[in-house]
């Protein structure tokens, strides 16, 4: 089966109009990081393809601390153009050049796993989505956009046009474990943002990828930190949690059974980086 058109759209009111005819018979492209790999080697067969890298969504907006990034930015953009480390620190573990060049903000959200590198910080960060229809603008959670294996909460009508980061408070570690030298696939990657006041946690988001089927919270280690100190115990316990609580994909590079031992490993050296952070202020 080959592609029967191809669109391009100068405009959001033209891509969404194009999104409301076609639906799911409609493949969504920028950088083609994804889509295009799947299509050349037949694993999937769109019937149209639309490029909205036309759009005029590779902007970076700030205002009051929070960060507005348009999906079509590309990640080599995120480094040229914002100068958070953790954000920088995602991107720049996100492919290689040539993939940071084109691959996008919005299209990292819908990698399968265990790609995704950039979405797991965004997650950490508990980034917002805005996704648009034809008649609709909406907001959502990114929790809330990953609603399962290989599927997200927005229709086939609607497009991701932005990410909304709100201010990055308190301390926050990322890190990527490969079993070869980047660029290479993830075997897990952890991503921390963390508050405390007086030494007491107050709230922690870990997020995690190589983890299930897409970027993932862990609640339960979360849960387990709240209301403590980062000490060893704690750290043992919510890295525990966070490696039985994982649902990893296997593949060529690691087994579910080794990504479990690496998230338990990788979570507890990011929990004690932080807390080492809080002993050196």
């Amino acid at each position: 089966m080959t592609i029967e058109a191809y669109y391009r759209p100068e405009t959001l009111e033209e891509a969404l109009d194009l999104s409301a005819e076609y639906r799911s018979s409609l493949d969504i492209i920028s950088g083609g990081t994804i889509a295009m790999p799947a299509i050349n080697e037949g694993k999937t067969f769109p019937a149209r393809v639309m490029d909205i890298r036309d759009l005029d969504l590779d902007f970076v907006e700030s205002s009051n601390g929070e960060r507005t990034l348009g999906a079509t930015l590309t990640l080599t953009g995120v480094l040229e153009k914002i100068d958070e480390p953790f954000l920088r620190d995602a991107a720049r573990h996100t492919g290689g050049w040539s993939i940071r060049n084109m691959g996008t903000v919005g299209g990292n959200l819908f990698s399968p796993p265990p790609l995704g590198d950039f979405a797991v910080a965004l997650l950490a960060l508990d980034a917002e989505i805005e996704v648009q229809q034809r008649d609709e603008q909406r907001w959502i959670s990114l929790s809330e956009f990953y609603a399962g294996p290989k599927s997200t909460a927005i229709e086939a009508d609607e497009l991701v046009t932005a990410v909304r980061l709100p201010p990055i408070d308190g301390d926050t570690t990322y890190t990527k474990y490969t079993r070869s030298q980047e660029p290479a696939r993830a075997i897990v990657t952890v991503a921390v943002n963390l508050e405390r006041q007086d030494g007491v946690v107050e709230t922690v988001r870990i997020a995690l990828n190589g983890a299930g089927p897409h970027p993932v919270r862990m609640h339960e280690a979360e849960d387990i930190l709240e209301g403590e100190r980062l000490e060893r115990d704690a750290i043992e316990r919510a890295a525990e949690a966070a490696a039985e609580g994982a649902d990893p994909p296997e593949d060529a590079i690691a087994s579910a059974w080794y990504r479990r031992k690496m998230i338990r490993h990788h979570l507890s050296n990011a929990l004690c980086e932080l807390r080492n952070q809080e002993e050196t202020k």
